[in-house]
């Protein structure tokens, strides 16, 4: 596990989780062989855990003084919350999503804003 700055967030950050790792890790050979074509690591930070029957997934970075929306149902154990910073989706947070999850880590690889990640969520614009 690497400590690096992050093009997409502008800070320095180090993420100790194997996806993470194994991403850094598979960039970093092809920098190393192809050093001409060489490109930074800034992909989305993603990790998961497996609790009893619930799936907990989170992409982007998210922080306790993020403004948060959340979608779905705490109590049926299937919801999803998305953290904004300014306009920008910075982060999403699911239990039970495993097909919608990912599609968060592209939006905000793409700079979605957070209207638009509402929008895709089902949530309307708050």
């Amino acid at each position: 596990v690497a400590r690096w700055h992050h093009p997409l967030f502008g800070e320095s950050m180090r993420l100790e989780h194997w996806t993470g790792a194994a991403e850094q890790g598979a960039l970093a050979a092809r920098n190393a062989l192809d050093p001409g074509n060489a490109t930074a690591y800034q992909a989305v930070p993603y990790f998961w855990s497996d609790w009893y029957t619930d799936k907990i997934q989170m992409v982007g970075l998210c922080a306790a003084d993020d403004d948060i929306v959340v979608v779905g149902s705490v109590a049926d154990h299937q919801w999803l919350a998305l953290h904004r910073r300014g306009d920008l989706l910075v982060g999403a947070l699911a239990v039970n999503q495993p097909g919608r999850i990912m599609k968060f880590r592209a939006k905000i690889a793409a700079g979605a804003t957070f209207a638009d990640a509402l929008a895709f969520a089902g949530a309307g614009v708050r």
